[in-house]
């Protein structure tokens, strides 16, 4: 689905009898399989595109990946031609809004009002003040049941990824973001 994790993706493709969890994260992380497919970052995260893939048991975690990421390249030209304009740097930045942006939206609607926000804040170096952000490091980088609600002191959790307390994007995107925000951050 959109917005979910590597670790999601990767319990999934186990469950469904692709590869193992570990072999997929792995294989979100492998130089080698990321060089060739020309990714821009030192992982596929925030290039998953969630979708429905059909492939046969045990296909393994680099086919998934590189599925995964052909698709994530074919919808974002058919669906955002803009894009191929971009630099490898501008294109990571925007899947990286992208990813805070699908975390952030309830609605369809929302998502180009969101981006359009913390585009103008990273215009004048405000932080962002991401709430999805705070919830990814409480959850995904510190283990932690995913929250109901933010408190002061979760505000002030030290994290590159804290966009309270770091002004700009975070290093890395936060989930994998499908159509709608991608559309908002690159629009």
């Amino acid at each position: 689905p959109e917005g979910a994790s590597v670790d999601t993706v990767a319990k999934a493709a186990e469950s469904a009898g692709i590869a193992s969890a570990k072999s997929v994260i792995d294989a979100v992380k492998n130089g080698a399989l990321l060089q060739s497919l020309a990714l821009p970052s030192p992982s596929a995260a925030g290039y998953l595109f969630p979708d429905t893939y059909l492939l046969p048991r045990n296909a393994g975690a680099e086919q998934l990946v590189r599925l995964m990421v052909d698709t994530f390249k074919k919808k974002l030209v058919q669906e955002i031609p803009e894009s191929l304009g971009l630099s490898a740097v501008e294109l990571h930045e925007r899947v990286i809004l992208a990813s805070i942006v699908e975390r952030e939206y309830r609605v369809p609607d929302e998502a180009p009002l969101m981006a359009s926000v913390f585009l103008n804040r990273l215009r004048i170096g405000m932080a962002l003040q991401s709430c999805a952000t705070v919830v990814y490091v409480l959850s995904e980088r510190q283990g932690k049941p995913h929250p109901t609600r933010l408190f002061d002191r979760d505000l002030a959790v030290q994290d590159p990824f804290n966009t309270y307390l770091h002004p700009g994007l975070p290093p890395a995107p936060i989930c994998n973001p499908g159509l709608t925000a991608l559309a908002a951050a690159f629009r």
